[in-house]
């Protein structure tokens, strides 16, 4: 399991990732699609070390665009 803070940095590179990506999404789709991949491989590392939180809306892509792996999290902890 990461430590408290590592799952922070880890959250704000998250947001920065979206912040991105909401630049590039319409003008610049390969940039775009480079950090989807990045993110979701960001996202997926912090899934597999034991995180299962969800995360601020800020700090997510639209659902399409999420891991299917942290969707599913979202729906085991809302259920």
């Amino acid at each position: 399991m990461l430590k408290d803070e590592d799952i922070q940095h880890i959250r704000t590179v998250l947001v920065h990732l979206v912040g991105r990506w909401s630049r590039y999404k319409d003008d610049n789709p390969e940039i775009a699609k480079e950090i989807i991949i990045d993110y979701n491989g960001l996202l997926l590392y912090l899934i597999k070390t034991g995180w299962d939180d969800g995360l601020p809306l800020e700090a997510e892509l639209p659902d399409e665009l999420m891991p299917q792996e942290y969707l599913e999290l979202l729906n085991e902890s809302f259920a």
